[in-house]
């Protein structure tokens, strides 16, 4: 497939013997010897893996609730049971919800302990409504005890003080959505007095068409005047429009409300992660983390029970085959943590903050195992962000292209056992792709320029229905955890047990796999001069130097990235030197051979070849150095809003950022992962505009070099980092076009 691949890829590229120098190490291999796979393939079990999710899923994980300290407590003795003697369970005060860990904090959400609650229906008819027994989501977190009886007033968007006019609310309970529920709340309750809110969502939100499900809602407990608040439910679409049909008719809507809540204080107002690991023999200090968000709804089975149990069942599947002499101890510490969602990992390193720096890689579990039966979905392992280059991208590529064709082999031979498929479980063709950085889950916690672990994710898209009680563990199909533990369990097998011995098989796969990204980018830019007029031709030029630059300087760290593996090892370290050479010549290579197409192209066009010179916001965005102020972890890549708080909303909207700068748009995320103290702001614009380009991501999530500007001046005004100016001049090498 490589041969073809970089046969495709050499046409127009004039490479000649180049491509040939570069196919010379197809068939090279595997990242780990066929003894190593067949080891971890007949170990792992999916059922297994099935069967321990099958127990998390009957538990209500809301953070900081007692379900949440019994299932941990529960997955801390399996982890002991098979065999895992390094376990304790992290206790961090969460008293207010805003507390902030690096940049990022939980909106509000505070540690609950929630009994029974229900909604029922008096007038016009007894009818009961919702019942926690049934949709524990029902119940919005944060809300207290209450038992009343009191009339519906239906509000419309409840976060707007105008859909309040004329309307008398007070001790009433609003029929109020469509908003935020924090905002929701702190109008209807805080300031126009009402007695709760019965809250829906009908736009598209994350439980899919499903009419029935109650999406799963928080809001802090005490309004923003330190008062304390009350309730509020959750409807599903139908318990809403049922309520507003009634109401719509002109009939008067009286419900009964009781609820058994608490908000936790003092000592039992904690967040809790679980932490376990297979210590390393020699080189303990040196870490590959695997975790899961232990937290939503009950039965919560794909999200994110799934991600609970597959590493589970990875920490299983290598501490077995320790204990059974099959596998010496690994040279390295492989950690697992069942943590909280968005925020969890900076919570878990403001306890360890000795441990950043000495974390060498990672994978981020959520929602794996789909049906690809009952759902049209594929397993999608993520790579890490270009701003992190290790040699983790090509070993992910390598060992997922190897389940792929595993997995897919002799299909439907019930005598092959080489197959990885669970007994229980399916046997279908087996959907995958290797999809580049997003920073859309948990990743985003470790995949940044302060913490700096090269993480990758585990998911499948799309997900079905989930953040309700619409979960279920009929969604989860255990061939499918079983193939998601088997390359979870290879990966830390990489990093666990790689030394001098053994690393020309990884040093020559990131050799590889780097010759031939180098290869597909020249093949972008000398398409994109193809495409370009005799008025963009510079810029096109201008820009494809950029991503041959940055790919070249991806590739070398790639391999430099190998180096703590094999510390001391004159041969290996050698052969990294070797091919970093090797690859530095391919490159200048390709970049002299763009400069003929770039010159070749202009004679067609009938222009003159131009320098590729700096225009003057360039050159001054080129003395800029964005440097993180020390001590700040984490990257602005999700919820919080630490901006808003730190800034003000007016001062933050002055910089003219886009509205979903903060989570969802992978320019602005990696331009702030960019960052590193070195590059300069043009710089930064210009790798995260290479990795934009190289890796296909649509257009929506591009950057301009305004727009990264903007953005440093605001994390500037954040004091998150500061600027320093330095001598310009013009970035990285030219071409020459004499």
């Amino acid at each position: 497939m490589r041969r073809s691949f970089c046969r495709s890829l050499s046409v127009g590229l004039f490479l000649g013997g180049l491509i040939l120098a570069a196919q010379d190490l197809v068939g090279h291999p595997k990242v780990l010897p066929e003894s190593w796979l067949s080891l971890i393939g007949g170990e792992v079990n999916g059922y297994a893996a099935f069967n321990n999710l099958a127990v998390i899923a009957t538990y209500h994980r809301t953070l900081g609730s007692d379900q949440t300290h019994e299932i941990l407590m529960r997955l801390q003795k399996k982890c002991r049971d098979y065999g895992l003697k390094s376990t304790e369970i992290l206790r961090v005060p969460v008293k207010t919800g805003y507390e902030f860990f690096g940049l990022q904090n939980f909106d509000g959400q505070v540690p609950t302990r929630g009994g029974r609650a229900e909604l029922r229906l008096v007038e016009p008819m007894a009818r009961l409504i919702t019942t926690t027994e049934s949709a524990p989501s029902a119940l919005i977190q944060g809300s207290r005890s209450a038992d009343l009886t009191a009339p519906v007033v239906w509000i419309g968007l409840g976060a707007d003080p105008k859909n309040y006019e004329g309307k008398d609310v007070r001790g009433k309970i609003v029929l109020a959505g469509n908003a935020l529920p924090e905002d929701v709340k702190e109008m209807a309750i805080h300031r126009f007095g009402a007695a709760g809110v019965l809250f829906y969502f009908d736009l598209p939100h994350n439980s899919g068409d499903n009419q029935d499900a109650n999406l799963d809602s928080y809001w802090s407990p005490w309004g923003k005047d330190g008062r304390e608040s009350t309730f509020g439910f959750s409807l599903s679409n139908n318990e809403y429009r049922f309520l507003k049909n009634l109401l719509d008719r002109g009939q008067k809507v009286i419900v009964k409300v009781k609820i058994d809540a608490e908000i936790k204080q003092g000592d039992e107002a904690v967040f809790e992660t679980l932490d376990a690991a297979i210590r390393g023999s020699e080189y303990p200090e040196e870490e590959f983390l695997m975790w899961a968000h232990i937290d939503h709804p009950l039965p919560g089975a794909v999200d994110n029970g799934s991600g609970c149990a597959v590493i589970l069942e990875v920490a299983r599947t290598l501490q077995a085959l320790i204990d059974n002499g099959l596998v010496p101890r690994p040279k390295r510490t492989i950690r697992f943590l069942w943590l909280p969602h968005v925020s969890g990992l900076y919570m878990y390193f403001s306890r360890h903050p000795e441990k950043i720096g000495k974390v060498r890689g990672g994978i981020s579990m959520d929602s794996v195992g789909i049906s690809q039966t009952l759902f049209s979905n594929y397993f999608a392992p993520c790579k890490p962000s270009h701003a992190l280059p290790s040699y983790w991208s090509a070993v992910l590529e390598s060992l997922a292209g190897e389940l792929a064709e595993r997995a897919n082999r002799n299909l439907l031979d019930y005598r092959n056992q080489d197959n990885l498929f669970a007994p229980e479980g399916s046997r279908d063709q087996f959907h995958m792709r290797v999809i580049p950085y997003n920073g859309f889950g948990d990743e985003m916690q470790s995949n940044n320029n302060t913490v700096g672990t090269p993480t990758m994710a585990f998911g499948c898209l799309p997900v079905p229905p989930r953040h309700s009680q619409v979960n279920f563990l009929s969604y989860v199909d255990p061939t499918g955890l079983h193939r998601v533990a088997y390359l979870g369990a290879a990966l830390g097998a990489v990093f666990g047990w790689t030394d001098g011995r053994n690393a020309d098989r990884l040093i020559n796969e990131v050799f590889g796999a780097g010759r031939t990204k180098l290869i597909q980018e020249s093949n972008l830019a000398v398409a994109a001069l193809a495409g370009a007029d005799g008025r963009t031709i510079a810029a096109a030029f201008k820009r494809g130097q950029a991503l041959l630059r940055s790919g070249l300087e991806r590739e070398r760290a790639m391999l430099e990235s190998i180096g703590p593996l094999v510390p001391g090892d004159k041969d290996a370290l050698g052969l990294i030197g070797l091919r970093v050479r090797e690859e530095t010549d391919l490159a200048d290579s390709l970049s002299v051979q763009f400069g003929g197409e770039y010159r070749r192209r202009c004679g067609e066009l009938g222009c003159r070849p131009q320098r590729a010179e700096l225009s003057a916001e360039e050159r001054e965005l080129h003395g800029l150095i964005p440097k993180p102020v020390p001590g700040i972890m984490g990257t602005s890549a999700y919820f919080g809003n630490y901006y808003e708080k730190v800034l003000g909303k007016e001062k933050l909207e002055s910089f003219g950022l886009a509205p979903d700068f903060a989570y969802g748009h992978v320019g602005y995320t990696e331009a702030h992962n960019f960052i590193n103290g070195r590059r300069s702001i043009l710089e930064i614009y210009q790798a995260a505009d290479s990795e934009l380009w190289s890796e296909g991501y649509p257009a929506m999530h591009g950057i301009s070099l305004l727009e990264v500007a903007n953005y440093m001046r605001m994390l500037q005004a954040a004091r998150v980092i500061t600027l320093e100016k330095k001598a310009a001049k013009s970035p990285g090498r030219e071409v020459s076009h004499d």
